[in-house]
């Protein structure tokens, strides 16, 4: 079996989040319309398949600012099958895609909490839980991910066979145990 996954070069990511807006425009996720609704705790109300981590380090006078590009790894042994409990996650045999059946998804969202990087996000509106498909409507189709072709820094990269022994390889710090999953993601270092 062949495994897509993702190189994501962190010394290329800029922040600019249009992997962001890419994929929420390719997946028409929640919210459709603007501006964001917010929740009583003031928190915006969206649903969000990739999304940029800013992180801050350093001390003056060379402060500095990372960025990484998360989404669902796709994972070897994904977390989220394993948790739900009506087989609603799986797992592509041709190409390691992780897919959710929402007519099967129950919303519990054991997913949720089992899954090591937040790929799993809850739609309040449809009481499911969605996250990314690779673009699998694209993938079919022999084109890229959204988030792959709108990226401006060319920092991600869609791997067509990707070698588990670099899952998780130079991962930021705070990234999850990749020896837990074994995600299909490899970072290039700054």
């Amino acid at each position: 079996m062949s495994q897509l996954g993702w190189k994501i070069d962190l010394g290329m990511c800029t922040g600019c989040e249009s992997c962001t807006i890419a994929c929420k425009a390719e997946n028409n996720t929640e919210p459709q319309l603007s501006p964001l609704p917010l929740s009583d705790g003031g928190f915006p109300i969206h649903v969000s398949y990739r999304w940029v981590i800013y992180k801050e380090s350093g001390t003056y006078p060379t402060p500095r600012l990372d960025f990484t590009s998360m989404t669902c790894h796709h994972c070897k042994s994904p977390a989220c099958i394993k948790s739900c409990p009506v087989g609603a996650i799986s797992k592509r045999a041709g190409d390691g895609i992780v897919l959710i059946d929402y007519d099967k998804c129950i919303g519990c969202k054991y997913c949720l909490w089992a899954c090591p990087y937040g790929a799993p996000q809850f739609n309040k509106t449809t009481k499911k839980v969605e996250k990314c498909t690779f673009c699998v409507h694209r993938i079919d189709k022999g084109l890229m991910p959204a988030c792959v072709t709108t990226c401006v820094g060319r920092a991600l990269t869609k791997v067509d066979d990707f070698n588990f022994s670099n899952s998780g390889k130079n991962a930021p710090q705070g990234f999850g145990d990749p020896s837990l999953t074994k995600p299909a993601v490899e970072f290039i270092a700054k």
